[in-house]
Order: structure tokens, then C-alpha cells, then sequence
């Protein structure tokens, strides 16, 4: 199989994977909204973008991620998503 081939396969992949968790993120802010302090997920779209989000989330709460009321996490992991995936399309690049 041919490398150029493959990279550019990997690279399509990991841009996918980014704008899916990304969208994800986006939407699990949005129905956060509409819970009105319920702390409990109800649905099987809200419990997909709980189990779908909770592992990215759950690396960005290690870091400081709160403003008074405000939580950053989802701030910190989508710009961790971001960095990590131009960290592999650069690395890739040489490959």
C-alpha cells in the first residue's frame, strides 16, 4: 500500500474525529442550557453526548477550569482537541 496514501488517510480521519467531538461539545453546551440546573441527563441524544464528550471533558477538568460560576473545561478541551490534532498532522508530514 502506498504511504501518501495512507497519511493522507490518517489525516482525513483525525479531522473528522476533531469536527464530531467538537460538534459534540458545541451540542452538549447547548442542551446544558435547557436542563435548568437538573443535574441528571435525560434522553438517549443528551446521554450520547454525555458519553461521547465525559472522556475529553473529564482530561480538561485536571486543569484549572473555573471563572467564579463558570466552567472552562469545554473551552480547555476544545482547544486541546485542536492542538492535538495539528500536533499528528505535523508529525505526520514527515512521515
Amino acid at each position: 500500500m502506498n504511504t501518501a496514501v495512507v497519511v493522507n488517510f490518517t489525516a482525513n480521519f483525525l479531522i473528522i474525529i476533531r469536527e464530531i467531538i467538537t460538534y459534540a461539545i458545541i451540542a452538549r453546551i447547548i442542551l446544558s442550557w435547557f436542563r435548568m440546573g437538573r443535574s441528571e441527563v435525560q434522553g438517549p441524544i443528551s446521554r450520547i453526548l454525555v458519553d461521547t464528550t465525559e472522556p475529553v471533558f473529564n482530561l480538561a477538568r485536571r486543569l484549572p477550569h473555573r471563572i467564579g460560576m463558570i466552567d472552562l473545561s469545554p473551552l480547555i478541551a476544545l482547544l486541546g482537541i485542536d492542538l492535538f490534532v495539528r500536533l499528528c498532522l505535523y508529525l505526520l508530514q514527515f512521515v
